[in-house]
C-alpha cells in the first residue's frame, strides 16, 4: 500500500503543476486523432448510438473495427463522463501509476526489497519512453499493462485479462513486442533447464492468449475483416517501415537527453525519447555485475537484439532483420519497439540499487533526475481548446451539407500555427482540420492523415485525386465523390471548374457545377458506369441529383421516380457489412450493389417510384459480440462458483 500511494505521489508530482493551472497535453496524435475518436464516439453513445461507421473520415469507414481507437477498453471510460482534456488527466494518471505499480509488483514477486523494486519501475512509468507517448494514448495504455504479462506470466486467467486488455487498448504492435520482452526476460530468469520451462509456460500461454481472444472479439473480428481490406493486408513497403529509427549515436539517448547535443524535444522527436537518467544506469550496471553470468549473457543478448530492432535501416544487419522477417512488415517505425528492452532494464536497476550503499538516496536522486528531464517538454494549452471549432469548422458546417470536402495535399501538418501570439498560434494549428478532427465536428472529408487501417479503395481513390497533375484536375472528378469544398494553401489559377469563396485559414474552392452524394442515370450510361477509377475510365456528364437522407450515421436512404429501368450511383463506400434494401410497389426485396470507381456503388433500379434504404449491421459485429459477452459471462460464473466454494 505504501508503493502504491508513493507511486501515487510521484505521478502527481509529475501531472499535478500543469492541472492545478488548468493545462493539458494537446501535441500531434493527441490532437489530429485521439480527440476525433473519444469525442465522436462519446457523442454517438450519449445519443444512444453504437459506435459502428464513420461517415466523416476517408470517404466514409468502419469505427468498432479500428483498434487503435480503444473503443473497448476500458481504461477509455473516462472519455464518456468527462470532457476530453479532463478525462485525458485521469488517463495519463491513472497509466503512468499501473505502469509504475505493475512493474513494483513484478519486481516483488522476485523478492527484491521494496526500495529496489521502486527504483526500478521509476524508469518505465517516468521514463523517456512514457513522456513521449502521452500524446499516444493507445501506446500508453498498452505499455502501461504490459509488466502485467511477467507479473501473470504462469497464471492463465489474469494473463489473459491483461492480454485482453492490451488488445483493446489499441496497438497490437506493442502487444506483440510487450510479449516477446516477457517471453525473453522470463527465460532469463529461469532455472537452468530453460526448454523445459519455455515448454511449461507454452500452455499457459496458449490457453491465455485463446480466452483473451474470445474476451476481445467484438473487436477482433471487425478489425480483422477491415484489416483484410485496408492497404496494409499486404504489409508495409521497407521504406515506410523504416522510418523513425535510430542512428547508432542515437542509443546514447537511453543515458540522458543531456547527451544528445541538440535540444530536447521528444513532442517531434518522439521515438528518441528513451533515456532512463544517469542515477539509473549506475544501477543498471551495478546490476550486471550481481546477477548470475548466465542471467546476464541472456538479459544482455536481448538488449544487443533490441538496439538492432531499433537501428532499422542505419546498418546492413538491422535493415536486413526488417526486409527478411515477414512479422516485422506489417509493424511501423523501429522507434515503436524501443520500449521491449524497459522490462530488462528494470530488472537490471532493480538488481543494482539493492547492491548500491544509501538506497533511499540513490532511488530519490533517479525520481529527481527523470522530473527534471521532464518538465516543460510537453507542450501544453488551456482545457477548452479542444471544444473549440474555429472559424473555418463553422465556415465549412454552413455551406458543405452533405458533400465533403478536400484538403490540398500541399496543405501538410505544420508545426506551428500563426497567430499574435502562443495562444492564438495553437489555436489556428488546432483549428486547420489535421487528421481526423473534422470528425467531431460532423464534417465529412475526402482525405484525412492519421488512420493506418483506412479501407484500401478508399485509399486508393483518396491517392488517385492527390495526383492529379493539378487543383482543375482532381476537380473534374469531385461530382463524382460528393467533394463540394476544396481547400488549399494559396490561390489557384482561375478555372471553370472551380469557384473562389474566400479564405478561412486556407484558400476555399467550390465546384462550379451542383455537388449531390447520389445520381440517377438511364439504363445504358449507367452501364458505362467504370467499376474502376482511373485516367482511362470514361468520365460522364453527371446523373440526376439525387438527395441521401441519413437520419445516423449507420443508415442512410434515397427516394426517386424513373421514367424507364436505370441505375443510382452512390458515392458511398461499397464495404462489407451494408445492406441495401429496395422498396417498390411490389415489395421490398434486398438489392445488390455493383462496383463503381473503385470506392463507390451502382444499383439497379426499376421503373416507377422507389425506395433504397442502407443500413450497416456486419456479421463480424454481431458474432464478436457474441462470443464477448459468453465468454465474459462463462469466465465470471466460473471464477464465481470458484471462489464460493473455497
Amino acid at each position: 500500500m505504501k508503493a502504491a500511494l508513493a507511486l501515487a505521489a510521484l505521478v502527481f508530482c509529475q501531472f499535478g503543476p500543469s492541472w492545478m493551472r488548468g493545462l493539458t497535453p494537446y501535441w500531434g496524435d493527441l490532437s489530429y486523432i485521439h480527440h476525433p475518436w473519444r469525442a465522436l464516439e462519446s457523442q454517438l453513445l450519449m445519443s444512444g448510438r453504437l459506435p459502428l461507421w464513420n461517415p466523416y473520415v476517408y470517404f466514409g469507414m468502419p469505427l468498432s473495427a479500428t483498434m487503435q481507437d480503444a473503443v473497448f477498453y476500458p481504461g477509455t471510460a473516462p472519455y464518456f463522463f468527462f470532457g476530453f482534456a479532463e478525462a485525458t488527466a485521469i488517463f495519463h494518471a491513472f497509466h503512468y501509476w499501473l505502469a509504475g505499480f505493475l512493474t513494483y509488483l513484478w519486481l516483488r514477486s522476485l523478492r527484491f526489497p521494496t526500495l529496489c523494486a521502486l527504483g526500478g519501475a521509476l524508469g518505465v512509468c517516468l521514463g523517456g519512453v512514457f513522456l513521449a507517448r502521452r500524446s499516444f494514448l493507445n501506446h500508453l495504455a498498452v505499455l502501461s499493462l504490459a509488466p502485467g504479462m511477467l507479473l501473470f506470466y504462469r497464471r492463465p486467467a489474469a494473463l489473459a485479462l491483461v492480454l485482453s486488455c492490451s488488445f483493446l487498448a489499441g496497438f497490437p504492435p506493442l502487444l506483440i513486442s510487450s510479449a516477446a520482452a516477457a517471453w525473453a526476460v522470463s527465460l532469463a530468469l529461469s532455472p537452468k533447464r530453460r526448454l523445459r520451462f519455455a515448454a511449461g509456460s507454452v500452455g499457459a500461454w496458449f490457453g491465455a492468449g485463446a480466452l483473451a481472444l474470445a474476451f476481445s472479439a467484438c473487436l477482433l473480428l471487425p478489425a480483422m475483416e477491415l484489416f483484410q481490406h485496408s492497404r496494409r493486408a499486404a504489409g508495409l513497403a521497407l521504406e515506410e517501415s523504416l522510418r523513425f529509427g535510430f542512428s547508432a549515436a542515437d542509443l546514447r539517448l537511453w543515458i540522458s537527453p543531456l547527451l544528445s547535443g541538440a535540444v530536447f524535444n521528444p513532442a517531434v522527436e518522439w521515438w528518441k525519447s528513451c533515456y532512463l537518467g544517469f542515477i539509473a544506469w549506475i544501477a543498471i550496471v551495478a546490476g550486471l555485475t550481481k546477477l548470475p553470468r548466465a542471467k546476464a549473457a541472456v538479459l544482455a543478448a536481448f538488449l544487443f537484439f533490441t538496439a538492432l530492432l531499433i537501428l532499422g535501416g542505419s546498418n546492413p544487419i538491422s535493415e536486413a532483420i526488417w526486409s527478411k522477417s515477414v512479422p516485422l512488415r506489417f509493424i511501423r517505425y523501429p522507434g515503436n519497439l524501443a520500449a521491449m528492452a524497459l522490462p530488462a532494464l528494470a530488472l537490471l536497476a532493480a538488481c543494482g540499487f539493492e547492491r548500491l550503499p544509501k538506497r533511499p538516496l540513490w532511488v530519490g536522486l533517479a525520481a529527481l533526475e527523470l522530473f527534471l528531464y521532464a518538465a516543460g517538454k510537453t507542450p501544453q494549452a488551456s482545457w477548452p481548446l479542444f471544444a473549440m471549432a474555429g472559424s473555418l469548422t463553422r465556415s465549412l458546417q454552413g455551406s458543405l451539407g452533405d458533400s465533403r470536402y478536400l484538403l490540398s495535399p500541399l496543405a501538410l501538418e505544420s508545426e506551428q500555427g500563426l497567430g499574435r501570439n502562443t495562444p492564438e498560434a495553437i489555436l489556428d494549428w488546432k483549428t486547420r482540420l489535421y487528421g481526423l478532427s473534422n470528425a467531431p465536428f460532423r464534417l465529412r472529408s475526402a482525405a484525412n492523415f492519421g488512420d493506418p487501417l483506412a479501407p484500401g479503395p478508399s485509399y486508393h481513390v483518396m491517392d488517385f485525386l492527390y495526383r492529379r497533375a493539378s487543383a482543375q484536375g482532381a476537380a473534374a472528378y469531385f461530382p463524382w465523390a460528393g467533394i463540394g469544398r476544396l481547400l488549399t494553401p494559396g490561390l489557384l489559377e482561375d478555372s471553370k471548374l472551380l469557384r473562389y469563396e474566400g479564405r478561412r485559414l486556407w484558400e476555399i474552392y467550390a465546384p462550379a457545377v451542383p455537388i449531390a452524394s447520389a445520381y440517377a442515370f438511364d439504363f445504358s450510361t449507367g452501364l458505362l458506369i467504370s467499376a474502376e477509377i482511373s485516367e482511362a475510365a470514361l468520365l460522364l456528364p453527371a446523373g440526376r441529383p439525387l438527395t441521401l437522407n441519413r437520419p445516423r450515421e449507420d443508415r442512410y436512404s434515397l427516394v426517386g421516380v424513373s421514367d424507364s429501368p436505370g441505375w443510382v450511383f452512390i458515392s458511398e463506400p461499397r464495404y462489407p457489412g451494408w445492406e441495401a434494401a429496395l422498396e417498390t410497389a411490389n415489395g421490398r426485396r434486398a438489392a445488390p450493389s455493383l462496383p463503381a470507381l473503385t470506392a463507390f456503388q451502382k444499383i439497379e433500379v426499376p421503373a416507377g417510384s422507389w425506395r433504397l434504404d442502407f443500413r450497416y449491421n456486419p456479421w463480424t459485429w454481431r458474432l464478436g459480440r457474441a462470443l464477448s459477452l459468453l465468454s465474459l459471462m462463462a469466465f465470471a460464473a466460473y471464477w464465481y462458483n470458484k471462489l464460493a466454494n473455497v
